[in-house]
């Protein structure tokens, strides 16, 4: 029996809502941000057309450029660890025979999920702190001397902060790769099993290529939460010291709400918005064609 245009206009219907709400707070907010980007908007002032100064003026702003340096470093770190610790753990894992143990295992690794980011983040400043942390660890080992200030020196401050997370092992990465593992047909086991496939075979010819589809979403995921996301940065060092840890999101903010200059920071925002979308576009297409 053939469906009458209202039921097949219900479903529809339903979505409405949905869409509503993303046109409200999602496309306007960037459709409003990318018009802002070409005005001189700012704080208890009437905004002007001005076209592409404010993209002229991000693209000769050292701060700016030295803030897309710290983030490629920030980037390439996270992108790493968060791909190889989940995907070491899981595999680990998988080879743990012993069901009660495997499921205690992994009920550790998902926990840390429930506790807050930023807990996590004031956690690791306690321990990057000068009196405390690391540096007492070292006193106690008699080592003082390697004892720094990590925060608030150049020279180690952006490392400590790509440091911030060890051992890496983010709780939704690792479900998403363990289940990729999970959703491996028994049948490749089986006969693999019957060539005198090793661990490691099975790692490098059943799991890592069935696996591609899960490591491209954590690689897009990963990608999007390192370039957007400012808080780690904001809440250890707010950029410091001087430029060394400032990062692309932390100084649009930084320009919006601390000089008032709207119109300048929607243009970085924007600049950030298209790097964001090249690069997930070109991190997928590599992936494809390695398939």
């Amino acid at each position: 029996m053939k469906k009458t245009w209202k039921a097949k206009l219900l479903p529809y219907l339903f979505l409405t809502p949905t869409f509503i709400f993303l046109a409200i707070f999602s496309y306007y907010a960037i459709g409003n941000a990318i018009y802002t980007s070409f005005t001189d908007s700012a704080f208890g002032q009437t905004s002007h057309w001005i076209g592409l100064e404010n993209y002229i003026a991000a693209f000769h702003d050292e701060m700016f450029l030295t803030s897309f340096r710290n983030q490629l470093i920030i980037t390439v770190a996270a992108v790493f660890t968060s791909v190889f610790f989940p995907l070491l753990a899981a595999e680990l894992l998988f080879f743990i025979k012993h069901k009660r143990i495997a499921n205690i295992i992994k009920t550790a690794f998902v926990i840390p999920m429930l506790v807050p980011q930023i807990v996590v983040i004031l956690i690791w400043k306690f321990l990057y702190n000068p009196n405390f942390g690391f540096n007492s660890i070292l006193k106690l080992l008699h080592i003082e001397n390697l004892s720094h200030n990590w925060l608030n020196d150049q020279g180690t401050a952006l490392l400590s902060i790509v440091l911030i997370g060890f051992p890496f092992i983010s709780s939704m990465y690792f479900l998403i790769i363990h289940t990729g593992l999970n959703m491996i047909g028994e049948e490749l086991y089986e006969a693999a099993i019957v060539d005198g496939a090793t661990q490691w075979d099975v790692v490098r010819n059943i799991h890592v290529p069935n696996l591609t589809p899960y490591i491209k979403i954590v690689v897009t995921l990963s990608l999007i939460q390192s370039l957007s996301g400012f808080g780690l940065v904001a809440a250890t060092t707010n950029g410091g010291p001087g430029f060394a840890t400032t990062i692309p999101a932390l100084q649009m903010y930084k320009v919006a709400f601390g000089d008032g200059k709207f119109g300048r920071a929607s243009a970085m925002g924007v600049i950030l918005f298209v790097v964001i979308i090249i690069l997930t576009l070109l991190s997928r297409k590599t992936m494809k064609e390695e398939d």
